[in-house]
Formats: C-alpha cells, sequence, structure tokens
C-alpha cells in the first residue's frame, strides 16, 4: 500500500516537470508577433498577419517570420519584384498576398516561386504592362487573381499556366484590346472573370469554351462594335445563362447606344471592302488583260465593274458590240470573301481607260480603280496620241533653228573674210606708194628721212619743174650766194626704161 502510494506520487511529480519544460521551449521561441517597426504582427481571420502597408518599403521586408500566411505590402513603391522575392527571405508559409497600388513595373515570372501554398494574390493598381505565361507556375493552389488597373493590352495564348483552383480572374480596366481564342484554356475551373472597362471591341465565344463552370462574365464598359465580327459572341452570350450586365453598341454610328438584345442579328454587319491586284497594266493592242478584285463583307456585297464610269454589261454598257469581255468570281477562305475579275480580250485603243471595281451591301459601298493603258506607236505617217502635233512642231522648229543659224554663220563667215582681204591689199597698196613717194622726195627734193610720218607732211609727188639746170650753173649759183658747194645727188630715173627696137 505505501509502495503504491510513493509510485502516484511519484507519477505527480513528473507533470510538473513537463510543464516546466514546456514553458521554458515557448519562453525561448522567438515571438511571431515581433515585427519590423514598418509592420504591425497579428492576428486577422485566423491568419497571422503583417500589414505593412504605406510603410515607404521598396523590397520585401525581410525580418518577418516565416510563420506568417498574410503580407500586406499595399501603398509602398516596390518598382520590381525578383526572382523568389518571398521564399528567399524565408516566408514560405504565405497564403494571401497584397500588392495593391505598390508601383509595381516589372515582376518576374519566378517571383512567387516556392509559394506551394498560396490561395490569392492582389497586383491591382500596378504599372505591369506585360505578364509572362509562366508568372503563377507552381502555385497550383491559387483561388483569386487580381490584375485590375494594369496597363495589360492584350491576354496572349495561355496567358496562364494550368491552375486548376482559380475561381476568380478581374482584370477590370487593364485597357485590353484583345483577347487570343486560348487565353484561358488552362483555367478550367473559373466561375467568374471580370473585363470590365477595357477597351474591347471584338470578343470570340471561343475565349470561353474550356470554362464550364463559368457563372459570372462581366463585360459592361467597353467600346463594343456591333458588326459581322460580333455576331456570332452576341448571340452565344445572349443564349447563355451567365449573369451579366446589359450591353450597348458603340459603333457603327447608326447602332450606337443601342442595346445587343435590341439590334436584329443581321444588323450586325460589315461594310463592303474592295482591293485591286494591280492599279495601272500596259497591254499591247491585240493582247488579254485580267482586273482581280477582292471583295469582303458580310452580308455578301454585290459587285459592279464599270469602265469609264459606265457599267460594264447589261443595258448601258461601256463596250461596244464587238468587244469581247468576261466577269467571273471566285469564293475566298471564308463565305463572305471572294474575288471578282474583269478580263477585256483583243485589246485596242477604245479599250484603254480606267476600270472600276464597287461593291455595295447594306452598310454602305466601297471602289477601288485601275487604269488600262496601250504603248505609244508611231507610224510614219501620225502619232497614235492626240499630243503628237506638240512633237511635229518642237521638230519644225528645231529645223528651221538649226537654218536660219546656219545662213547666219555662212553670212558673217564671208563678210568677215572679205573685210580681212581688203585690209590687206590697202595695206600692200599703201606701203607700195608711201615707198615710192617717200623715197623720191627725201632724195630729190629735201633728203627727209623716208618714214611714214614723213611721207604724211609731204605730198605725194613733187610740183611740176622745169628741166633741172646744169651742176656746173648750180655750183656757181651757189658759190655766187656765199655757200658752199655741196655735192650733187645722182638723179634716179624711176620711171621705165623706154622701149626702143635694138
Amino acid at each position: 500500500m505505501g509502495a503504491g502510494g510513493s509510485r502516484v506520487v511519484g507519477g505527480g511529480g513528473l507533470l510538473p516537470l513537463l510543464l516546466l519544460l514546456l514553458l521554458v521551449a515557448g519562453l525561448a521561441a522567438p515571438d511571431w508577433t515581433d515585427c519590423p517597426e514598418a509592420c504591425r504582427c497579428k492576428w486577422t481571420s485566423g491568419k497571422k498577419t503583417a500589414l505593412c502597408p504605406n510603410a515607404g518599403l521598396a523590397t520585401v521586408p525581410a525580418a518577418l517570420n516565416p510563420d506568417m500566411q498574410v503580407l500586406d505590402l499595399s501603398g509602398n513603391k516596390i518598382p520590381n519584384l525578383p526572382p523568389a522575392a518571398f521564399s528567399s527571405v524565408g516566408l514560405l508559409n504565405l497564403q494571401r498576398v497584397f500588392l495593391k497600388g505598390a508601383g509595381l513595373r516589372e515582376l518576374h515570372r519566378d517571383a512567387f516561386r516556392d509559394l506551394r501554398i498560396l490561395i490569392e494574390v492582389d497586383l491591382s493598381d500596378n504599372e505591369i504592362a506585360s505578364l509572362h505565361q509562366d508568372t503563377f507556375a507552381g502555385n497550383e493552389r491559387l483561388r483569386v487573381v487580381c490584375l485590375s488597373n494594369n496597363p495589360l493590352s492584350e491576354l496572349r495564348s495561355y496567358q496562364f499556366p494550368p491552375l486548376p483552383h482559380l475561381r476568380n480572374l478581374d482584370l477590370e480596366r487593364c485597357r485590353l484590346e484583345h483577347i487570343d481564342e486560348e487565353a484561358l484554356v488552362h483555367l478550367v475551373a473559373l466561375e467568374s472573370v471580370n473585363l470590365k472597362g477595357n477597351r474591347l471591341s471584338h470578343l470570340s465565344e471561343r475565349v470561353f469554351a474550356p470554362l464550364a463552370k463559368m457563372k459570372t462574365l462581366v463585360l459592361d464598359g467597353n467600346p463594343w462594335g456591333c458588326d459581322c465580327r460580333l455576331r456570332s459572341f452576341r448571340q452565344w452570350l445572349l443564349a447563355s445563362k451567365l449573369y451579366s450586365l446589359p450591353l450597348a453598341c458603340d459603333e457603327p454610328q447608326p447602332l450606337a447606344g443601342k442595346l445587343w438584345e435590341d439590334v436584329a442579328p443581321g444588323d450586325f454587319a460589315c461594310a463592303a471592302r474592295v482591293s485591286l491586284a494591280d492599279k495601272m497594266i500596259q497591254q499591247e493592242a491585240g493582247g488579254n488583260v485580267t482586273f482581280h478584285c477582292r471583295v469582303s463583307g458580310d452580308p455578301e456585297p454585290e459587285v459592279t465593274w464599270y469602265f469609264n464610269g459606265r457599267p460594264v454589261g447589261g443595258n448601258g454598257s461601256a463596250f461596244g458590240a464587238d468587244t469581247i469581255y468576261a466577269v467571273d468570281q471566285e469564293d475566298g477562305q471564308g463565305l463572305l470573301e471572294k474575288w471578282s475579275n474583269i478580263s477585256v480580250y483583243n485589246v485596242s485603243d477604245s479599250e484603254a481607260g480606267e476600270y472600276g471595281c464597287q461593291a455595295r451591301n447594306l452598310r454602305g459601298k466601297a471602289s477601288a480603280r485601275a487604269t488600262l493603258t496601250l504603248p505609244v506607236v508611231v507610224t510614219a505617217t501620225t502619232l497614235s496620241k492626240a499630243e503628237s502635233w506638240l512633237l511635229w512642231a518642237g521638230l519644225a522648229t528645231g529645223g528651221v533653228s538649226a537654218v536660219v543659224a546656219l545662213l547666219v554663220t555662212i553670212v558673217c563667215s564671208c563678210c568677215f573674210c572679205g573685210a580681212r582681204r581688203g585690209r590687206k591689199r590697202h595695206r600692200r597698196k599703201c606701203n607700195l606708194k608711201v615707198s615710192h613717194d617717200c623715197f623720191y622726195s627725201s632724195s630729190v627734193l629735201h633728203r627727209v628721212p623716208c618714214t611714214a610720218s614723213a611721207c604724211r607732211r609731204w605730198p605725194a609727188r613733187p610740183p611740176a619743174r622745169g628741166p633741172h639746170p646744169p651742176a656746173s650753173a648750180r655750183a656757181s649759183s651757189a658759190s655766187e650766194r656765199g655757200g658752199s658747194v655741196e655735192p650733187t645727188a645722182r638723179a634716179i630715173n624711176l620711171s621705165p626704161p623706154d622701149k626702143r627696137p635694138r
């Protein structure tokens, strides 16, 4: 009995010891509520939560307890999230991450790596312009992704990785203009998609074909273009049981402001469009030519060909009875696209001109034009163009100008040569006369040097005198005057010798 009592007492002594050990261990363990100064750590909805909004943080804080389950970094200035932005600081148990309005511009594809139990991410009100297709790879437990108010202009093919538990996708006010038909194929569990307030004008029902569990689709606030490209989606949406607010047309102008259900399916039409393969064709006379016109529109447009403004075929045809032409049509890849061709055979000047292709349906008409020309042909007597008189006038003017220039050149040359010969003869005659008279005057009469100036001072010939006195008489006369007797000059007979018979 005593022994048994001692055993009870001994067992009772171990219990306080165990409690003491647990208390010491609890005191030794770090307190998860110890947060950096910029954060507050507390229980929120049964989760260990670190609240760090508007704290001026530029990166994910590194001093948080690894047991944190919720992290709120909204309103900070974190320009980018690098690879393993959370797991690298020990935050592997995060279930919810809030980065609303955190100044994010770049989001690395591996920013959320190793967050295996992450169920919600809020990246709204940032500047994320592109999203890599593998951004959330490995976060298979994600249920909510909010990307609203980011400049995401498009969702590409396979935009999201397989996320089998994702229920809500918020893309409100993301400036989306295009969503690929295969953008959401991996989100088979989606129940709600918010596309409100984007820039979508057209959308295909194939985008939502994989979403068998979808219940809510928000599409209001987009500039919907109510034409043939939206008709099929309109039919699908009105026939579905999805919750959605009424949608209104933004274009075309006749339908602006009207609700989809108030517009008949046939009025969701596309205006006709045309384009010609060739704008200018030159063909030899007698050849064949074909113009190809591509036509599209819904409902199917009616096509009419014109030649110089007049319709081809039927009453009032622009071609004469001898012109052979043919118009044929070929269906394109779609029912609302086709080719219309016109062929002209045995082309002549009368078929040269402007050809027009016009398409018309209830949304309006469109046209395109091309020109057929023939090469200029020059014949022996006439030219094939009305402007040939300009060529003849130019040739005549050039010929006359050349003849006149030649005549003027010849006359001027003759005058110049004649003048030169006259001057030469005059100089020879003058030289001979001057030489004769000057020599006579200087030698016989005055003893003046025979120069040109001297010759000009004296008459050409001396005045007529009597016969010369004898030399003795001249000498005596000179002596009587008291002068010295000069040597007498020998008279030189310059006249030709008398022709006497020998």
